[in-house]
């Protein structure tokens, strides 16, 4: 008996100490980090570099008393800056606080209660040269923020809660992000290269190394990519690394465990990039989560016009090419819910392993030559060379291997089989392959015209040539 009083001791010592990580992460939530000057009409939020609207509004410092353009301070954490011109009235709304200034008045409503701006009755918001500035400490403080001065430097630090608004993910999870997302980590290598039709690849602050991506291209393609950190794994992220990170918004695939994650109060969304038209769903799902309409719009209409060219040139053509796509090695290939069989389809093809169930599979020679495929194609991270399949003797009476119809996928950044933008270039190669009389894609100058007008990135000669050469 008293041993287990003991030991029951030691557990209610322990427990007394052990915090639940559900408690502990529950603290985190998105801050915008703001650096102001006064005087300047620059300043800085998360990291990136802005200017306060309507140029020349800046920061002023009168009689000892900081005043900040309120508009450009409260809508970049997501509030939103209302004005009642006949009441000379500024109304200001972010999460649940609710303000109303009044010009030349030292005495605001916040959430409906009379508050003084300061002891200083003169202290009050004003306009100068037809901008409203508002006495800074009091906005911040009663929006729940900090606000620091240093007036050796001028210069003025500010941190707000953001403003969160409710998204539906690809899984139909209701998730709360901000309006403002300025930080994003990607935990999925595709996930990651989904930001460049929308030009918001400045906001990734971490993204995953894996093996799949080359590295090297894509520095080229964005130089900022070297001084990013490793954002863990997607099967297996890391909760404290990625709260250290401080992100507005983690994206990532469906197969993500994600219940610490959001046990840690992180946001979280959800992509299901499986398909083609579900990867088109998720650059759209993105933009409009980070105001990126028109991109998003813009990326859509190119990549459909790709594929409705692809579509109406072989509509006609009364036997489908069938098409193996081998993928780490040739005995390893994709069944009907992955990327490639999609992709094989939009190419005007016919995937020989379409029927297979599940993702990833592995099929054994006799099986391969069974299907006779007229085409195989090799993922470019496939082990096995061109070579190897062409001079495989228990290969050799296949069609595609008497026909020299073995091809390697091309890839830049990633392989062009895989579910990213690249991919519509993979799409476009493999329909030229099986049928050049009918589709005649210039392979390359579509490679040229898709890194400069979807990734903004001019591909210099050598990369091109080294990339449709494969």
């Amino acid at each position: 008996m008293k041993r287990l009083i003991t030991i029951l001791l030691v557990l209610v010592l322990v427990s007394a100490f052990v915090v639940p990580f559900s408690v502990k992460a529950q603290n985190y939530k998105p801050v915008a980090l703001m650096q102001l000057k006064i005087n300047s009409e620059n300043f800085n939020v998360d990291g990136l570099d802005m200017k306060f609207l309507p140029r020349g509004s800046a920061p002023l410092l009168i009689k000892e008393i900081t005043y900040i353009p309120v508009r450009g301070v409260v809508e970049a954490a997501g509030g939103t800056v209302g004005w009642v011109s006949k009441e000379r009235k500024v109304t200001i709304s972010l999460n649940d606080k609710s303000l109303n200034l009044y010009i030349d008045v030292p005495v605001a409503e916040v959430n409906g209660s009379k508050v003084k701006i300061s002891d200083n009755s003169d202290v009050e918001p004003i306009i100068v040269n037809s901008r409203t500035l508002i006495p800074a400490e009091f906005l911040i403080k009663s929006l729940g923020g900090t606000f620091d001065l240093n007036k050796a430097t001028n210069n003025i630090d500010i941190t707000l809660n953001k403003h969160l608004i409710q998204v539906i993910d690809a899984t139909g999870r209701k998730v709360m992000v901000p309006k403002k997302i300025y930080k994003i980590v990607s935990l999925y290598p595709m996930s990651s290269q989904l930001l460049f039709p929308l030009k918001s690849e400045d906001k990734l602050i971490a993204t995953p190394r894996g093996k799949v991506v080359n590295l090297n291209n894509f520095v080229k393609v964005f130089p900022n990519a070297k001084n990013l950190p490793d954002a863990s794994h997607f099967r297996d992220p890391n909760v404290e690394t990625i709260l250290s990170y401080k992100p507005d918004l983690v994206i990532t695939t469906y197969q993500t465990p994600i219940k610490k994650l959001e046990e840690a109060g992180i946001p979280v969304v959800l992509l299901n990039l499986e398909s083609p038209q579900l990867m088109l769903k998720s650059i759209q799902f993105l933009g409009n989560i980070l105001g990126k309409y028109e991109q998003a719009r813009q990326a859509l209409i190119y990549f459909n016009e790709k594929l409705n060219y692809i579509k109406d040139k072989t509509i006609s053509v009364n036997k489908k090419a069938t098409v193996y796509i081998a993928g780490a090695n040739i005995l390893t290939t994709f069944g009907g819910d992955f990327y490639q069989t999609y992709l094989a389809d939009l190419a005007g093809a016919l995937s020989i392993s379409k029927d297979l169930k599940g993702g990833k599979v592995n099929v054994s020679v006799e099986q391969i030559l069974l299907w006779n495929p007229d085409y195989i194609v090799l993922a470019s991270y496939c082990a096995d060379s061109v070579d190897d399949v062409l001079n495989n003797p228990k290969l050799k009476d296949l069609k595609a291997v008497k026909n020299k119809n073995v091809f390697r996928m091309p890839s830049y950044i990633l392989s062009y089989d895989l579910p990213t933008p690249e991919s519509i270039l993979g799409i476009m190669w493999l329909s030229d392959k099986l049928y050049p009389q009918i589709v005649n894609f210039d392979i390359e100058k579509e490679a040229r015209d898709f890194y400069k007008n979807v990734y903004n990135f001019n591909i210099p000669p050598e990369d091109l040539k080294a990339v449709i050469g494969g």
